[in-house]
């Protein structure tokens, strides 16, 4: 895997789109794509990669270092929906997998909902409380009968949601950032597939298609990739770290009575490449930034250099809370006492030359925020720093926002508060 990291960066790559995590997560200096996103940043690409399958679980995400751009996936405004007919009239509706050939089955979804997967027959996935129901009523008749209908499309006004399999934060290393980063489209997604093998790998199915229909976070990534590609094609200057930023505080705030993970499903919000492409206000950040956060954060310089690839060692401590990511994460005491962060953070300007930010606050209950300055006055394009404290206490999330608005542009930075 680091191999063809080295090899796209020596391409020239300017993005880099990866689709693989492991089955739990690891320490950033055991992480081969943790270490090869490094030196990605290192060369000035961001790397997009998927934050993972294992959802609804909290710490459930494999892919989280703050030098990348870690990807959950949520539902999109079109399903496919299928109706399922028993021979007692009873009708279910669900999104169905799998055609052709042999008699069909049905399945439950154990909880995965919105996961597509591929059988060698059709295949009807449902939920355990309709699966119960379906099985009384076979084994109330003496010849149970069923009839998977014609797939049709349908409107998911709901969407955007969350998967229940996209894999939930906050980071499980470093508890004070915020992981995933973002969410974007990537249930049942129209993607090419391989023609080099069949649809299942199951003996009998021998079904080659060059598309298919899939869901996952593997499907999110690349949408999140194509759209740093396009904010990199208009700002070709900004570094990784800014393009993050620009994704971030200009996504779609989520509905948090359908995502009731808060942030910690959603990150900073649903991808909005139209809005990305002018951020106004970006968090920058490079490999000294990273470099500083890790050595506060205990690594010692063997730790660095398998991570580095150089002899880097720890020259200055900085905290987890002033690394400059576009976020603000405060880890509660599971008591249920307060507690209280101060964090420190710079914008860069890339807007409007001559502009003035207010700050807007938002939060929830039990959950409180200060800024300081409230005022952010640009006479040309550069740097103004602020502070942001958060003081929150009992409840097991809390959400809010800081959001820059200068009349034109709204930088939206998210404010999570959590308890294990």
């Amino acid at each position: 895997m680091l191999a063809a990291f080295d090899d796209a960066i020596a391409d020239g790559v300017d993005i880099i789109s990866i689709s693989v995590g492991g089955a739990f997560p690891r320490d950033y200096f055991n992480d081969p794509i943790a270490i090869g996103s490094f030196h990605s940043m290192m060369n000035g690409n961001l790397t997009s990669n998927s934050a993972g399958n294992s959802g609804p679980n909290i710490r459930s995400i494999s892919n989280f270092s703050p030098w990348a751009f870690s990807v959950a996936a949520s539902t999109i405004v079109r399903k496919f929906l299928t109706k399922l007919v028993l021979g007692n009239n009873g009708t279910y509706e669900y999104f169905v997998v799998g055609r052709h050939w042999a008699a069909g089955s049905i399945t439950p979804d154990d909880g995965k909902k919105g996961a597509s997967l591929a059988f060698p027959i059709p295949t009807f996935s449902l939920d355990a409380s309709d699966a119960s129901k379906i099985l009384q009523c076979m084994m109330s008749a003496s010849k149970p009968t069923a009839k998977i209908e014609k797939t049709i499309t349908v409107e998911e006004e709901s969407a955007p949601i969350v998967a229940s399999f996209s894999s939930r934060g906050p980071n499980p290393y470093s508890y004070d950032l915020l992981s995933p980063y973002i969410t974007a489209s990537g249930v049942q997604i129209l993607a090419a597939w391989t023609e080099g093998s069949t649809l299942t790998r199951v003996a009998g199915d021998k079904r080659v298609a060059k598309y298919n229909i899939i869901s996952g976070t593997s499907m999110s990534c690349p949408h999140a990739a194509g759209a740093a590609a396009y904010v990199k094609s208009l700002h070709p200057q900004l570094s990784p770290a800014a393009i993050k930023s620009a994704l971030m505080t200009t996504a779609t705030p989520m509905n948090p009575k359908t995502n009731t993970d808060l942030e910690l499903s959603f990150g900073a919000g649903h991808l909005n490449p139209v809005k990305a492409a002018y951020p106004g206000l970006v968090y920058d950040a490079g490999e000294a930034d990273y470099i500083k956060f890790m050595c506060g954060e205990g690594y010692r310089a063997e730790h660095l250099k398998l991570i580095t690839g150089d002899n880097t060692t720890c020259t200055t401590n900085g905290t987890v809370w002033d690394l400059n990511v576009p976020s603000f994460t405060l880890s509660l005491d599971w008591l249920g006492k307060p507690v209280t962060w101060t964090y420190t953070r710079t914008v860069t300007n890339v807007g409007s030359a001559v502009s003035t930010y207010k700050a807007k606050l938002s939060a929830m209950a039990s959950l409180t925020v200060e800024v300081e300055p409230t005022v952010l006055t640009f006479k040309s394009l550069g740097e103004k720093n602020f502070t942001l404290t958060a003081t929150a206490g009992g409840d097991k999330r809390l959400s809010g926002s800081l959001v820059w608005d200068d009349g034109v542009f709204q930088v939206r930075t998210p404010i999570v508060a959590y308890a294990f």
